[in-house]
């Protein structure tokens, strides 16, 4: 199954409906996420988040960079709901990154889009009405400042609440194209596991 694939960021999410809430919104993505860089122009990404699988491993990363800022109170004033709820926005953040039907490039209203389609799926989750459209609020405001259209159009909510700020932050740095990071299997290692496997 297509979900597969988060198995291990899945695992993370202690809520039972959360967590199948999230499973069911991953099932339901286009293939296309599944299969795309995160960036087709290699710009604005790093190396591990391009080529085929490069959007998940985009992800994946924004994942794990959640779980270490979950770590420092400074970052993370959330309890362990809250923390679950990030979770799955972070997982589905870039869900429709080129649209509804795959267009080759980056739909820049795709924050909107994901927003969108949880709403219009509340009824058929097994989470509170509330919780999904707090999901659905941070999904929204991923993009943080870059908001407008090529015409100088706000079309994009900026993220005001801290949970809001948490999941753009995840998303920016994950974004940053100095970053390396290893991966083995599609999941991503400590350098320490990748330095004792080349000393082996």
């Amino acid at each position: 199954m297509k979900k597969d694939v988060f198995n291990v960021e899945l695992s993370k999410i202690n809520d039972e409906g959360i967590r199948k809430s999230t499973e069911t919104i991953l099932e339901l993505m286009p293939d296309y996420f599944y299969e795309i860089p995160a960036s087709n122009s290699g710009r604005f990404h790093p190396d591990f988040s391009l080529g085929e699988g490069g959007l998940v491993r985009h992800v994946k990363v924004a994942c794990r960079i959640g779980e270490e800022l979950f770590r420092d109170s400074v970052f993370c004033p959330f309890d362990e709901h809250k923390k679950d709820l990030i979770r799955m926005a972070i997982m589905l953040h870039d869900g429709f990154k080129s649209g509804i039907i795959y267009s080759g490039h980056t739909a820049f209203n795709h924050p909107i889009l994901m927003r969108d389609f949880i709403l219009d799926s509340i009824k058929n989750l097994p989470m509170p009405e509330k919780d999904a459209e707090d999901v659905a609020r941070m999904i929204a405001s991923h993009m943080g400042p870059w908001n407008k259209d090529k015409g100088g159009y706000e079309v994009l909510p900026v993220p005001k609440e801290n949970d809001e700020l948490f999941v753009h932050l995840c998303d920016y740095i994950a974004s940053r194209n100095f970053l390396n990071v290893y991966f083995e299997d599609n999941e991503v290692i400590d350098s320490a596991k990748r330095v004792k496997k080349l000393e082996n």
